[in-house]
């Protein structure tokens, strides 16, 4: 899906008001559309923790009399940008190139020199107030990472690459069209405690793995743009007969959702062989709304590691795989203002366990974005399933840093019961990146509140509140207890080497679960990962063994713990 640059304006505006100065950059992609220059920062953004980028811009410039924005990255100083476009390259952007811009693009100056003023008169009178005090202007928040889509391509992008047409000479279609493929396997073997509830069936260690093919197809024509995604996969391992894969994003099952569009090809207790899709959407859009119809994904909040504002399908907090998220069979309607205030409206579609279409299982939910002074600022009211959910959302910058705070209010989330309880979840979150040694360092801190979570397991852990159970089963939930510390980062050994690090701690019982991998990039387009998930604590804790079953002997029969091992390898064509 192609979102509306819903806050474009704002970060636009975002500048200084010091002297004008030419500095190079590197070109990633050049659009006619400001939703598309927008959708391409924000994938560049989210790749920052392993680029040497000090920050990733929109700036606008003209051609044969059309206005065109340009994504541009900034690198750590002038002698390190070359080094960043090949970095840029070998990332997936084959053709970035250099050029110069003014250093202060969001000053009305710049904008006067380059002969474009995209702002209305109001929004321009904001601009200069800023202008006139630097003190008032925020830097650029970034949230937590969107999902990788395709991206819709210009003329200008089409004739800097060279490219031929493989259509009959003399006809042309409508629109601009973009195919891209992505293949990518994955490997992970994992230790069985002795005393695990599964050992008798697998045995001492699982293995797992898959290989999936992903073809993108986006067409874009006039004020419409359709977007298909379709995936072959195959499944295979142990952890199937778990439902689990290690270290994978689960299959979202299409059972529930308003279409399904997932066929098994071929199904049994270690393989499994299928195909879906999981994009298919239309939307039309003009300079101030969007409206997209279909199946799609929507990312809500600023978690890193939890998403309290996301229930629409999120991340586990271990998911090795977050090139994609699952879609939802929706409306969306976004609308964009001219302060830079920006709207979205949506409702998701679903089947209740009868296999009709019911209002008691969808969702209805509306939030609005926009900013107060250095804050940046969501509201989100919803009708999720059967319940109600409000909440709030904060950036602001600290220095070098952002500090972010999501805060979601959800009654009780179980449709078994008539619960009327109110429960609070919610994060705060810090996150840096810096130099360091010419070497990009990024670091991060995040706490996370679950009223609907346990402050102590049973011992043995036969069953755990409904509501809990709810928010597990829907995948809005993948943690039992109330409390949880996460903290982490990365570090840029190489241009082509990134280690990071990830480690989340339960609060209540002190166990934690470590996550390390070594990114590399093997080729153009083409990225490794050698990863291990590992855990501590003592028998009961739930990032160790947990008991399930206490036999007469004393003994207990347990689920979970050991150490897991995976190999992931992603090529993009």
């Amino acid at each position: 899906m192609k979102r509306l640059p819903l806050c474009l304006v704002c970060l636009l505006c975002l500048g200084s008001g010091q002297v004008v100065r030419a500095e190079p950059v590197v070109v990633i992609g050049s659009f006619s559309s400001l939703e598309n220059a927008t959708a391409l920062k924000n994938i560049a953004a989210s790749q920052q923790r392993s680029d040497p980028v000090r920050e990733v811009r929109v700036v606008q410039t003209q051609r044969d009399g059309q206005l065109l924005h340009r994504v541009v990255l900034l690198s750590l100083g002038p002698d390190e940008t070359e080094a960043l476009q090949q970095t840029a390259q070998r990332n997936g952007y084959a053709d970035a190139w250099l050029t110069d811009v003014e250093a202060d693009v969001g000053s009305t100056a710049v904008l006067d020199y380059l002969g474009v003023d995209p702002f209305p008169a109001a929004e321009r009178a904001r601009q200069q107030q800023r202008d006139a005090d630097p003190q008032k202007v925020a830097p650029v928040t970034q949230g937590s990472p969107k999902p990788l889509l395709p991206l819709y391509r210009n003329g200008e992008e089409a004739a800097q690459r060279g490219e031929r047409s493989w259509l009959p000479s003399g006809w042309q279609p409508k629109g601009e069209t973009s195919l891209t493929f992505r293949l990518k396997g994955f490997a992970s073997t994992a230790d069985l405690p002795l005393t695990d509830f599964n050992r008798s069936d697998l045995g001492s260690r699982r293995e797992d793995g898959t290989l999936d093919l992903r073809t993108m197809l986006q067409h874009d024509v006039g004020n419409w743009s359709f977007e298909l995604a379709h995936t072959a996969l195959v499944q295979y391992g142990k952890g199937l007969s778990l439902g689990q894969l290690s270290g994978e994003q689960i299959v979202v099952s299409d059972d529930l959702r308003l279409m399904n569009l997932t066929e098994d090809v071929n199904d049994g207790s270690r393989h499994r062989t299928l195909h879906r899709l999981d994009r298919l959407n239309a939307q039309w859009r003009s300079d101030r709304w969007a409206v997209t119809v279909g199946r799609q994904a929507v990312s809500w909040g600023s978690g890193i590691v939890f998403q309290p504002l996301d229930p629409f399908n999120p991340f586990a907090p271990t998911a090795v795989d977050r090139d994609y998220k699952a879609g939802d069979d929706l409306v969306l309607v976004e609308r964009l203002f001219d302060n830079g205030h920006d709207a979205q409206l949506l409702h998701v579609f679903r089947r209740n366990a009868q296999d009709s279409v019911s209002s008691e299982v969808a969702s209805t939910a509306a939030k609005w974005h926009g900013y107060a002074g250095l804050v940046e600022f969501e509201l989100i009211a919803a009708q999720h399933y059967d319940t109600e959910f409000f909440g709030v959302s904060g950036r602001i910058p600290v220095g070098p840093a952002v500090l972010r705070s999501d805060i979601a209010m959800r009654r009780g989330i179980s449709q078994s019961q008539q619960n009327e309880d109110w429960g609070v979840l919610g994060i705060i979150n810090i996150d840096v990146a810096f130099p360091w040694r010419n070497r990009t360092v990024y670091a991060f801190a995040e706490y996370f509140h679950n009223d609907f979570g346990l402050t102590e397991l049973p011992n043995p852990l036969m069953s755990v509140p409904v509501d809990l159970q709810a928010g597990l089963s829907r995948g809005e939930f993948f943690n039992l207890m109330r409390d949880y510390l996460a903290v982490g980062g990365s570090f840029e050994w190489h241009p082509l080497l990134t280690q990071q690090l990830t480690v989340i701690t339960n609060l209540h019982d002190s166990s934690s679960l470590l996550q390390m991998q070594f990114a590399y990039d093997v080729g153009q387009n083409q990225n490794m990962q050698l990863g291990w998930i590992g855990s501590t604590g003592g028998l009961g804790d739930e990032f160790a063994p947990i008991s399930v079953v206490a036999l007469p002997t004393g003994q207990s029969i347990t689920q979970g713990g050991g150490d897991r091992i995976y190999l992931r390898w992603a090529g993009y064509f």
